[in-house]
């Protein structure tokens, strides 16, 4: 379900949202997908979950709600227990509690609305707009977009897909929960106290999965997992930086209402928000860790000024970030000149990746959730090496290559606008619920500058639920604190809104497709990709390139078999031989030791999934050496590896 584009004072405009014709078409997907599981050849507690969520949202809705934020965050924990490993538990049950509130949902009341709804409405648009290009993209290649539509119609809750589909709904999911969580709001206030209790209760269950999986106490396939992440432990989730980013945003917000709360109640409340710090803690995770204590550090300081005129502590909560900030980047520095810590390192190449593909395709993107298949085209040497292929840890940037610059800006407007009103209404009143909830927001928020937690289902949703009840209590807020005076509805202003929207929604639905089923993407020519320095000629007329210490080579994704002519032209031992490792695909393909004498290494490349264009070979040298060092005659003071030389390909 996407947000209401009215205006909060138009009264006298049909709210677009009642239409049964709208709100039958929003429920299509959701309820067929929630009935096929119903009627498919899965296990009956499967069926269960299903139909528990699908009939408590269609009688019940704000439960249908309540019920979506205790199990959605448990997904991964609740499946194995009934038979259910690697089926999508928690976007089940947000599928069917969309279906049951749509088509339960005819009533509506006055109250706080949803923030720049046009922005969500055109963010949809571009995610469905990718989606479809994508497809027309794999409509290229005899049986591909075929096989990808009946893995979506037999397997869509197990595995992903070459569309973006999966990913995709992801997106589309969390914009209804928001909507739905502002709507159901506005019938039932109480929803400001039962939500955060629901979330934090259901966070305080996955905690406790973690502190069991740190007794060894856990599902075979967590158990797994956690012997091979080592000291970090996350229950409920495989992504230990995405579950630091849940637990700290869940932890503001229940600290938010303990310091609203009295007597007994806070014990409460500080209790929950405990158990989301043992989560916290037990992930380890830096970026959750810093940005909790900046933000609680702001909220502390704002609430302790509240006396204090606006502009003096705006001042004095801009020093106390200022701080914590400079702390942060010096600690940072620190990390980076220590020679086992290699993460900021690699941070920096993860964003001058994404960057690049941004650049190559910059107002649409690559596709919806072709950032990780795309991504080997612009990886570092390095990077390539280390991952093969890899999201791009930091999730704005990874929206920007997906959707282009048009995607990431809808995205961003569609955040940034509940937040503004959000501290618009702190300045109004000081609400320290409010204060908590908008705290964690921003906590998740910051997390996603080094981070993906929206890749995952049972930390997303959880995020949605979250910003829909700060925005449903910003606008609460400021529509308490205004005089209330009769409703001024200018003529032809909705009208208008409405159609410039519609007609931003048909330019994106025109010409975003098109641009996304293109398959020009190909990797930059650049030292900063492939790891070599410019062609030479020796005396003979052989064509040559140094490498690094790490470099890779792109052939036509229709080759099979390559032979990569290396030699290394000294003989001293101190460098000779030279070992010569290769990957494809992140498979180890073997190590060869080269000499003075070209040797041909061969390798043999694995079929490309369409739409890809190009196969990458990776290379790791053992040492980088200066010719000029050690080759009587050379001026060569450059830090390199071996020569290669001109590819032979086969087809």
């Amino acid at each position: 379900m996407m947000p209401d584009p009215r205006p909060e004072d138009d009264d006298a405009a049909p709210l677009i949202w009642r239409s049964f014709t709208l709100r039958l078409a929003l429920a299509a997907i959701p309820l067929w997908l929630t009935t096929f599981v119903l009627i498919s050849n899965v296990g009956w507690p499967i069926k269960l979950v299903v139909a528990l969520a699908l009939g408590v949202s269609a009688a019940q809705p704000v439960n249908g709600l309540l019920l979506v934020a205790i199990v959605a965050p448990l997904g991964q924990v609740i499946a194995p227990l009934i038979g259910a490993t690697n089926f999508r538990i928690s976007e089940v049950v947000v599928l069917a509690f969309l279906a049951g509130w749509l088509l339960r949902a005819s009533t509506d009341r006055r109250g706080p609305r949803v923030a720049a709804g046009a922005s969500g409405w055109l963010l949809a648009t571009a995610i469905v707009a990718s989606m479809a290009g994508s497809a027309w993209q794999l409509a290229r290649y005899p049986g591909a977009l075929s096989g990808a539509f009946d893995q979506i119609a037999h397997m869509y809750f197990f595995v992903g897909d070459r569309i973006g589909v999966v990913d995709g709904a992801r997106l589309l999911e969390g914009i209804g929960l928001a909507a739905a969580t502002v709507m159901l709001f506005r019938k039932r206030p109480s929803l400001s106290i039962t939500l955060p209790a629901a979330l934090s209760a259901s966070a305080a269950a996955a905690a406790l999965s973690s502190v069991l999986l740190w007794q060894k106490i856990g599902s075979p396939e967590a158990l797994e997992r956690q012997r091979l992440i080592g000291y970090r432990v996350s229950g409920h989730v495989p992504d230990v930086n995405a579950a630091g980013s849940y637990f700290a945003m869940i932890a503001c917000l229940a600290l938010g209402m303990a310091w609203r709360e009295r007597a007994y109640r806070r014990a409460i409340w500080l209790g929950l928000a405990g158990a989301s710090g043992v989560g916290l803690w037990f992930s380890e995770s830096r970026s959750a860790l810093g940005a909790a204590t900046v933000v609680v550090a702001g909220a502390v300081m704002w609430v302790a000024t509240n006396r204090l005129g606006l502009r003096a502590r705006a001042v004095t909560l801009a020093v106390v970030v200022i701080a914590l900030l400079g702390g942060a980047f010096v600690r940072a520095r620190f990390l980076e000149t220590d020679p086992t810590y290699r993460g900021s390192g690699f941070r920096e190449q993860f964003t001058r990746t994404s960057l690049r593909m941004i650049a190559a395709r910059p107002l649409f993107g690559a596709g919806e959730g072709h950032y990780y298949q795309t991504s080997p085209l612009f990886l570092s040497p390095r990077l390539a090496w280390t991952y093969g292929a890899e999201n791009a840890h930091n999730f704005f940037l990874q929206l920007g290559g997906e959707l282009g610059l048009v995607g990431l800006g809808l995205f961003v407007i569609w955040l940034a606008a509940p937040i503004v009103r959000a501290g618009r209404a702190l300045v109004q009143a000081s609400d320290v619920r409010l204060l908590g909830t908008a705290g964690g927001v921003m906590v998740f928020l910051i997390t996603c500058v080094t981070g993906h937690p929206f890749l995952l289902g049972e930390v997303a949703y959880p995020f949605w639920l979250q910003f829909g009840l700060m925005t449903a209590l910003a606008g609460s807020t400021l529509l308490n604190a205004a005089p209330i005076v009769g409703a001024t509805v200018r003529p032809g202003t909705p009208r208008a809104s409405h159609l410039l929207t519609a007609a931003a929604a048909i330019a994106i639905l025109l010409v975003s497709p098109a641009a996304t089923a293109k398959v020009d993407v190909t990797p930059p020519s650049s030292p900063a990709v492939d790891g070599f320095y410019g062609w030479e000629t020796l005396e003979d007329g052989t064509r040559y390139r140094w490498t690094g210490l790490f470099a890779s080579l792109f052939v036509p994704a229709d080759v099979t078999r390559v032979e990569i002519p290396i030699r290394l032209p000294t003989a001293s031992r101190s460098i000779a031989p030279m070992g010569v490792e290769v990957m494809t695909s992140g498979a180890y393909r073997g190590r060869t030791l080269v000499d003075t004498t070209w040797t041909l290494v061969h390798v043999d490349l694995p079929p490309a999934a369409p739409p890809m264009q190009f196969k990458r070979i990776d290379l790791k040298l053992d040492r980088v050496w200066q010719p000029a060092l050690y080759t009587a005659g050379s001026a060569e003071m450059r830090f390199v590896g071996v020569q290669v030389g001109e590819l032979r390909l086969s087809r």
